[in-house]
């Protein structure tokens, strides 16, 4: 049995990982028996050192496998001997052929990294604050945008948000918490030194050097395809370097710290490749030391089991779906050799080494494919024809891949219209129904009345509510005159209200209400049904804003009697229906809504007083002994 990288350790930080692989295939008891007798030499943790440990589930037990691993305690000089001993004995009983032990010895010192966050966001209140621009004070509710008055827990941003809305609170301070402020990292801060880094290795590694240059903290990950014979368990192996890279962003001082908002690592079984990203890296160390850490991991992951390729990755919403097997099986697209043998050899050269070679599957070659298109530009005509050739060829290597969407993106952009709507029609995948309406509202507006078909009812019932969403906006910006048909065909689901009621504020105001008056014909969602509900409310007063700044002050009346029941949950609705009574002479109902706004303490009381389009009560003494009522009760409580 052979050991390698087992050697005591130089720092009270160091931490590892212990790989194992054995002659025969261990089953669930034997693997752990392994780490049990390891454990109770020290080496690894043993069951009582673990917290939370779950339960073996007798009905699920754990494959077989042939590689092995777990966390390393590395020895100190004086212990290396005896735990050399419990090592073999381990390996006799086991089987095991080979072991590898692989260690950091440092860590970031988040302490520093707090101090330094604190500091600088202390000189950024500090700082004098920049004149205001003076600007026109807006009396009525209505002349400003609808969101500003209430918006949902995942409603978009707006341009006017930070200035215009009542309720956040700005005081021109700095925002610490912001995106605006960020923390610049001049150099790297680390415990005990930096940790191993690597900047050569020997296994194709593409986006190198240029991650460095190209480096996002937000989404910062590497694939990687595994090579050699696959024996069971090397899953194992990915994984406990994955928290081996991770560990080194800890800091057991600073408990305060949140290095990372997310991380994972994904396996493409099929494939034998792995996806580890991690996301919002906000760490104390510069893009090259992160960059040539993780390309150490991967090298020692090379020693251990061969990699074929790699690459740095952004890993975006897309990557993240297929990866995951949102949209069917995981694929992991671990490089492309396809496409520097295309800018090599051209694209005849690069498909006689695709057909002829054997280490990647017509998958992979599918998705390298599809990657080269993306560098073609659909509407210039001789690039659309290069990007043809290549999406039907990927299409050849595997009809289940994305080539139909990027397929119909070309033959739209070339006007070849009813190409787009038959591959539409025919593809697996509804949602390059969905890709062509939204290509026809862009590009070809006028014709996209006859796609409409495409949206069939099982194919909107099949789609993701936050998808129709966004294709409604997309309707409503490109193709509004089909806004209506399109919004007519969505199902009949509550599920639906909170993506309408957060794009309505993406679009122009006719069409926000167009959007809002489906939203709200929707069934209700019940009280507390969370966001939806929340939606719901708030839509019922944004309609009702929208049809009186739009003139149409019927509508408005209609969505203000609409929104009575839900009046409660948003006080905001009495305002609005104030308004909306006000513009067609209901004064009565008018003087009600603001009584009642005031009984449930809206929050912007002042501003009905002073609101234009209110004028219509100011000469009716009812409406000044509502706000004299309120103010000496008021007075009262305080």
């Amino acid at each position: 049995m052979e050991l390698t990288g087992f050697e005591s350790r130089r720092s009270d930080l160091a931490r590892g990982i212990v790989i194992a692989r054995t002659a025969r295939a261990l089953d669930d008891v034997e693997q752990s028996s392994l780490w049990k007798q390891l454990g109770l030499a020290g080496i690894t943790e043993s069951d009582d050192d673990v917290e939370d440990k779950p339960e073996p589930d007798p009905a699920a037990p754990e494959p077989a496998r042939r590689w092995h691993a777990a966390p390393w305690m590395p020895p100190s000089a004086e212990e290396i001997d005896e735990q050399r001993i419990a090592i073999e004995q381990t390996a006799r009983k086991f089987d095991v052929e080979q072991m590898w032990f692989i260690k950091v010895e440092t860590g970031i010192d988040g302490v520093a990294w707090l101090e330094m966050v604190a500091l600088e966001t202390e000189d950024a209140f500090d700082a004098e604050p920049e004149p205001a621009e003076s600007g026109e004070l807006v009396d009525a509710i209505f002349d400003a945008r609808a969101e500003v008055l209430y918006a949902a827990p995942d409603a978009p941003a707006t341009e006017d948000d930070a200035d215009d809305d009542p309720d956040d609170g700005d005081d021109g301070d700095p925002d610490p918490d912001s995106d605006e402020h960020e923390i610049s990292v001049l150099e790297s801060r680390w415990r005990n030194g930096p940790p191993p880094l690597e900047q050569v290795v020997s296994f194709p590694i593409e986006r190198y050097p240029e991650v460095i240059e190209t480096y996002d903290w937000e989404s910062f990950g590497v694939a990687f395809k595994l090579g050699g014979e696959g024996w069971p368990g090397e899953e194992s192996v990915v994984n406990a370097f994955f928290a081996l890279w991770l560990s080194v962003y800890q800091d057991e001082r600073a408990a305060e710290l949140e290095a990372f908002q997310r991380a994972d690592v994904i396996h493409d079984r099929r494939h034998r490749s792995a996806l580890m990203w991690v996301e919002k890296f906000a760490v104390p160390a510069t893009a090259s030391d992160q960059t040539h850490f993780l390309l150490w991991v991967l090298a020692r992951i090379n020693d251990i089991i061969p990699l074929t390729w790699a690459r740095f990755e952004i890993v975006d919403n897309g990557v993240k779906s297929r990866a995951s097997g949102d949209d069917g099986p995981a694929f992991v697209l671990a490089g492309n050799p396809l496409a520097d043998r295309f800018k090599r050899h051209g694209e005849e050269g690069a498909l006689a080494w695709a057909v002829s070679q054997s280490a990647w599957s017509r998958r992979e070659l599918a998705g390298m494919l599809i990657e080269i298109t993306l560098d073609h530009d659909p509407d210039e005509p001789e690039a659309a024809e290069i990007a043809e050739r290549l999406l039907r060829r990927a299409l050849a290597f595997d009809s289940s891949s994305d080539a139909p969407g990027y397929l119909a993106i070309v033959l739209v952009r070339q006007g070849r219209l009813d190409e787009a709507i038959e591959l539409a029609r025919e593809a697996t995948s509804r949602d390059v129904r969905l890709l062509v309406v939204g290509e026809l509202a862009e590009h070809a507006a006028a014709e996209l009345p006859r796609a409409l078909e495409l949206l069939d009812p099982e194919t909107m019932t099949a789609t993701d509510p936050e998808d129709l969403a966004e294709l409604a906006a997309s309707i409503a910006r490109h193709a509004p005159d089909s806004l209506g048909a399109v919004l007519a065909r969505m199902p009949e689901a509550h599920t639906l209200v909170p993506f309408l009621y957060n794009v309505s504020f993406s679009v122009d105001r006719p069409q926000a209400l167009e959007i809002l008056e489906k939203t709200l014909a929707l069934p209700a969602p019940e009280r507390g049904a969370g966001e939806a509900r929340t939606a719901l409310v708030m839509a019922w007063n944004n309609a009702c804003i929208h049809a009186h700044a739009l003139g149409d002050y019927r509508l408005a009346v209609d969505l203000a009697d609409g929104g009575q029941p839900y009046a409660a949950e948003n006080p905001y609705i009495y305002h609005s229906a104030a308004c909306a009574y006000a513009a067609v002479g209901q004064i009565d109902r008018a003087l009600e809504q603001v009584s009642r706004a005031i009984e449930h303490e809206y929050e912007h009381t002042e501003k009905m007083e002073t609101d234009n389009d209110l004028s219509p009560l100011h000469a009716d003494p009812r409406f000044g002994a509502l706000f004299t009522e309120w103010r000496n009760r008021r007075a009262d409580l305080n």
